[in-house]
């Protein structure tokens, strides 16, 4: 993959930041892994320093603010105020499954350009409560994208990738490496799988590398544009790719675990 400057900023489509890695639903198959992580929110100040940082580097088309859920953290507007200050980008978005955005504040409305709103098939939005985000993002001047989505791909293997050229051509069809980049507590990452997935399988394997040391870029240091992008137009993978089906899993119908459940055995 190559990717082109402009005034000394590498150009990609999106960046996104998790404000909360938990969330109210528990959908099989969730690719951060959120119905099994512990909750967690990023603060203003954290993420304020770290999207300046990366602005001076690099230039997302759009800003995302996702999750786990993000109407979960306790401040969004203090977030959304954050990354406009930081010049990060143009664009702010949030995705969200919309249990908590039909009641959130006008402040998060009023800072927001676009919503992409997930409706799924296991645990649907009332009708009602899709009209009343539509009506609120149409008073806001808030572009929405309603996806309704009734089945789920696998993302994690049975068991990790025996083999290198598995691995490889995982890696070299998978589409996250270039639509869901990452930044997250002081690293920049490919996709959102690879901090997440390190928390789960740790749990059983604590001999295993730290995913999120290996896998990402420190925005601490020298050089970090010359870091950046050498690891953004990389044809090696990731480590995590080896526990990960990216984009080359099957797939099933949409479901929700039970509550109390335990943890799914291909995400152990």
């Amino acid at each position: 993959m190559h990717y082109d400057l402009h005034d000394g900023r590498i150009l990609t489509w999106a960046l996104e930041a998790h404000a909360a890695t938990h969330c109210n639903l528990r959908c099989v198959q969730c690719c951060p892994l959120s119905p099994h992580l512990p909750a967690w929110t990023v603060s203003p100040e954290r993420l304020g320093d770290e999207l300046r940082t990366l602005a001076r580097v690099l230039k997302p088309q759009v800003f995302k603010f996702t999750g786990g859920e993000p109407f979960l953290h306790p401040d969004l507007p203090a977030l959304l105020d954050v990354a406009r200050a930081s010049g990060i980008s143009e664009q702010f978005s949030v995705t969200t499954n919309g249990f908590l955005a039909q009641s959130a504040p006008d402040a998060v409305y009023e800072r927001l350009d676009r919503m992409t709103l997930s409706v799924y098939s296991s645990r649907p939005l009332p009708e009602r409560s899709i009209a009343r985000i539509t009506e609120r993002c149409e008073q806001h001047g808030i572009y929405l994208t309603v996806k309704r989505i009734d089945a789920f791909q696998q993302l994690t293997p049975d068991s990790p990738w025996a083999s290198e050229a598995q691995t490889r051509e995982v890696f070299a069809r998978c589409w996250l490496k270039t639509r869901c980049h990452l930044v997250h507590q002081g690293r920049f990452y490919l996709c959102t799988r690879p901090p997440h997935v390190e928390t789960v399988v740790r749990r059983e394997h604590p001999e295993l590398p730290a995913l999120s040391e290996v896998d990402g870029v420190s925005l601490d240091g020298p050089e970090l544009l010359a870091r950046m992008l050498g690891y953004l137009e990389r044809e090696t993978p990731l480590e995590t790719c080896r526990r990960c089906l990216g984009s080359s899993g099957p797939w099933a119908p949409h479901a929700q675990l039970p509550r109390g459940a335990e943890q799914d055995r291909r995400e152990g």
